[in-house]
């Protein structure tokens, strides 16, 4: 009797660890706001300094290699946004490129490349959102997925604003792309850094035509109405 009860245990313990496993194998396509090992912010406003405008892989890769990585990013995710699971009425989920900033040495280094609903991008890409005057829809979204109250999430997008500001005063930022070419293969296109260079003289032009030297939110939503 003793050794049919030790088997029955060893078979439940092994059928738990199975699970665990399968749960385990599961967690990285579980949305961030779901998973048990992270916490908020799931999604806040990440800015982009002044002097890396434009410089983003739709501008340094061929049209084909960018389309490549941010397809695989949508087959991989589902076509569901990685932060909160859901899916855009018009289109299912857009690109976004993760960067990392060392505000050290001063160099953007990219991390990946993920699945986003557009109002999950919203936040991210705030100077777009509040151009088109949706920073409350915005706000709000923040404050559902992060659980917040709408004092904390706006002193998020001020401290990301503030952030922004401060990077943005150097114009010596560099860019790493080394994750594209090292898990796609691909290489940066003959004067990418060139077309890059006048992207960003563009985006930046453009924003003192029409926003002067007020500053503050306004001269990166500028940029932004140009990128996706």
């Amino acid at each position: 009797m003793a050794k049919a009860a030790g088997a029955v245990f060893d078979g439940k313990e092994k059928c738990w660890k199975a699970s665990v496993d399968r749960l385990d194998a599961l967690l990285p396509f579980v949305p961030y706001r779901y998973r048990p090992d992270r916490k908020p912010p799931y999604i806040r406003p990440w800015m982009v300094p002044q002097a890396l405008w434009g410089r983003n892989l739709r501008a340094l890769l061929a049209k084909e290699d960018w389309d490549r990585i941010r397809k695989d990013a949508y087959a991989r995710a589902g076509s569901r946004c990685r932060v909160c699971g859901g899916r855009g009425p018009k289109w299912p989920v857009e690109a976004d490129e993760g960067w990392h900033y060392d505000d050290a040495t001063r160099v953007q280094t990219l991390k990946g490349v993920i699945a986003l609903c557009p109002d999950c991008h919203a936040v991210r890409h705030w100077g777009k959102t509040m151009s088109a005057g949706r920073q409350d829809e915005a706000l709000a979204w923040m404050m559902e997925v992060n659980g917040w109250t709408r004092a904390a999430a706006t002193r998020c997008a001020d401290e990301a604003m503030e952030q922004w500001h401060e990077r943005s005063a150097y114009s010596d930022w560099r860019c790493d792309i080394s994750w594209a070419t090292t898990h796609y293969g691909v290489t940066t296109i003959q004067g990418g850094d060139a077309i890059a260079e006048k992207r960003n003289q563009s985006f930046v032009q453009k924003a003192s035509a029409q926003y002067g030297s007020r500053g503050g939110h306004a001269s990166y939503i500028q940029h932004l109405l140009y990128e996706r």
